[in-house]
């Protein structure tokens, strides 16, 4: 039997599986082409899954699972199950991105939603986004047949600072480079996205003033910008590579935030910005110190005075570990030819971040483009094994931006969303890039769904 024909059975068996949301019974199997989108597991009664290989985070086990409805269950959990054979296939728990600028708006979601659950991508953290757009979409940010999306809704940050330059230039519909470094004086004057996709805050009063505003958008998380706080206040003359919020004004927000049950999301710069994020209780750091320093791009970004601002230490690292502070690498780097210094530099303190236990997520921060990869380039780096990436872009980064959930695992009581592979990606990593089937939460997933 050719691989096609192979696929062709599997399909079958797990339309089996699924019973008719209308009829409420298994149909019989059928080569009739069937919409995935129409069928679901069983909530009354248990599938065994047979026959596969599921990741647990380090290696492929073979002994079945069992699902009932959305969710893994216990072998004795219900009446005898019905069976599935997979056939020697490959499971592995969903990716998901931590730091993605898709799902801002409804101009392209469509696109972007597909892409991603083609991808196999079933969570996201937009991390910042125009408020007044998501609103239009909001409602499509959970379910089988959508990504669950977590949003920053506007980033709190300072005067002539980042990322009012790029949400203003594209306001006034100046989207490539030479046009925004030609119109420097229009752009910075504007302020049609302020207190919207983005806040500037100034002193201590414009925290009570614009908090109401910040709360009545519902935003998930609370994205604070943080710009080499070390050099607050130095004349950068007319380059945005400066400014953030005034690190002086951060407890107040942190407070706020506490008061209001919402995470913090930090954007990150320098190793100052990296500790000052740890003692405001940071749930997460959107990028590693540097991240992006290979090269300086004018008024934009500046490359770092010393290796010091950008070299976190070892009580660094324990100290974000003690905090259960993740920090986002972010993949979008390692599709790109790097100095050699910025390439030792992110490894030492990934390194650092990994003796020590700190959590790590992964992140594209890129428009038109997903995680993959960049998983993919990273793993012929060998830096990491294939596990240890797999592991990092699925179980510990969908966990980060959903801690509350049981998601991207395979015990009793975890979501029953997962991928089906042909081949092995901890031999081949490639093999991320061909899924089979997607399943989420009990249901198998069309990416194709209809626009919004």
């Amino acid at each position: 039997m050719d691989g096609k024909s192979s696929l062709m059975c599997v399909v079958a068996l797990l339309w089996a599986a699924f019973p008719s949301p209308v009829e409420g019974q298994a149909r019989v199997a059928t080569d009739e082409p069937v919409a995935l989108a129409d069928w679901h597991f069983d909530e009354d009664q248990i599938t065994e899954l047979r026959n596969a290989h599921w990741f647990d985070g380090t290696r492929f086990r073979s002994d079945p699972l069992f699902v009932k409805g959305g969710r893994f269950v216990e072998p004795s959990a219900g009446p005898a199950p019905r069976i599935v054979d997979l056939e020697g296939r490959y499971l592995i728990p969903p990716f998901a991105d931590a730091h993605t600028h898709a799902f801002d708006s409804s101009f392209g979601f469509p696109a972007q939603r597909a892409q991603f659950l083609q991808d196999g991508i079933y969570y996201a953290l937009t991390a910042t986004a125009p408020a007044r757009s998501v609103a239009k979409i909001r409602s499509e940010f959970s379910g089988p047949q959508n990504v669950d999306v977590l949003t920053a809704l506007g980033g709190i940050t300072g005067p002539d600072s980042h990322p009012s330059e790029i949400y203003e230039a594209y306001a006034l519909r100046f989207y490539s480079f030479e046009q925004q470094v030609a119109n420097q004086p229009a752009i910075r004057a504007s302020r049609k996205q302020a207190d919207n996709a983005y806040y500037i805050i100034e002193d201590a009063s414009d925290i009570d003033a614009k908090w109401p505003l910040i709360a009545a958008t519902r935003p998930d998380v609370i994205k604070i910008f943080l710009r080499n706080s070390e050099r607050f206040g130095e004349d950068r003359g007319d380059s945005w590579a400066g400014g953030g919020l005034n690190p002086a004004l951060l407890p107040a927000i942190a407070d706020k935030a506490r008061a209001a049950d919402l995470r913090l999301l930090i954007a990150a710069s320098s190793v100052a910005d990296f500790r000052l994020a740890v003692e405001a209780g940071a749930a997460i750091l959107s990028h590693i110190p540097c991240y992006q320093a290979a090269v300086a791009e004018g008024i934009y970004r500046s490359p770092p005075d010393s290796d010091e601002e950008c070299l976190i230490d070892a009580a660094d690292a324990q100290s974000a570990a003690s905090a259960n502070m993740v920090t986002t690498l972010i993949t979008s780097e390692w599709t790109k030819e790097r100095p050699e210094w910025t390439v030792a530099m992110e490894d030492r303190n990934i390194d650092m971040l990994r003796e020590s236990g700190a959590p790590l997520a992964i992140g594209s921060n890129a428009y038109g483009s997903t995680i993959i990869d960049g998983l993919v380039a990273r793993a012929a780096s060998h830096t990491f094994t294939n596990a240890e990436i797999l592991d990092l872009a699925t179980a510990q980064t969908a966990q980060a931006i959903f801690p509350e959930r049981k998601i991207a695992c395979f015990d009793a009581g975890c979501e029953a969303s997962f991928l089906v592979l042909q081949r092995n990606p901890l031999e081949d990593i490639q093999a991320i890039r061909a899924i089979e089937m997607r399943i989420k939460e009990g249901y198998a997933v069309n990416p194709e769904t209809p626009e919004s």
